[in-house]
C-alpha cells in the first residue's frame, strides 16, 4: 500500500523568460504534491539554486542566454545524479531532443504545451525512469510523425 503522506516533490525552474517562470512557479505552488523551492535565469544561478536546495526535480529551458540547456543539465547530473531533470524547448528538432535525453533528462516537453502536462510530467519524472536511447528517441519520432505531436 502507497504511503499516503509522502513527501511533496521539490521542483526548481530554470528560465530567462521572468513571465514564464512566474507562470510556472505559481503553477507548482498551487498544487498539494508540489513545491516550489526557487526559480534561475541563468546557469551560474542554476547549480547555485540545486546545490543549496536540492531539488527533486528541475525544469530548464533549452534556450538560455549564454548557454543551452544542455550543459546545465549535464553540470547539474554530474554532481547530483539522483536529479530528475524536464527539458522545456520551443524546439521540435529531433538533435535538440537526442541532445537532452543524452544528456541526462527523463522528460522533454514543448513549450507550447499545457500547464497541465507540465506538472504531470514533473511527476512522472519525480517517480518513473524513462529509458534514454536512439531507439526510444526512433519511437518517439514514430509516434510523432503518426499523431502529430510530441510525446512526453
Amino acid at each position: 500500500m502507497g504511503n499516503l503522506s509522502a513527501a511533496p516533490i521539490r521542483v526548481a525552474v530554470v528560465d530567462d523568460h521572468i513571465m514564464v517562470s512566474e507562470m510556472l512557479a505559481l503553477s507548482i505552488s498551487k498544487e498539494h504534491d508540489l513545491v516550489l523551492v526557487d526559480v534561475a535565469g541563468n546557469m551560474a544561478d542554476a547549480l547555485d539554486l540545486v546545490r543549496r536546495d536540492r531539488p527533486d526535480v528541475v525544469l530548464v529551458n533549452y534556450r538560455l542566454p549564454t548557454v543551452d540547456g544542455v550543459d546545465i543539465v549535464r553540470k547539474i547530473l554530474d554532481e547530483f545524479p539522483d536529479t530528475r531533470v524536464v527539458m522545456l524547448s520551443s524546439s521540435v528538432d529531433r538533435d535538440v531532443r537526442a541532445q537532452s535525453f543524452g544528456a541526462g533528462c527523463v522528460r522533454y516537453l514543448g513549450r507550447d504545451r499545457s500547464i497541465r502536462d507540465i506538472l504531470t510530467a514533473i511527476r512522472s519524472a519525480a517517480h518513473e525512469d524513462l529509458i534514454r536511447s536512439e531507439q526510444f528517441i526512433g519511437l518517439v519520432d514514430q509516434w510523432s510523425q503518426t499523431y502529430g505531436r510530441l510525446a512526453d
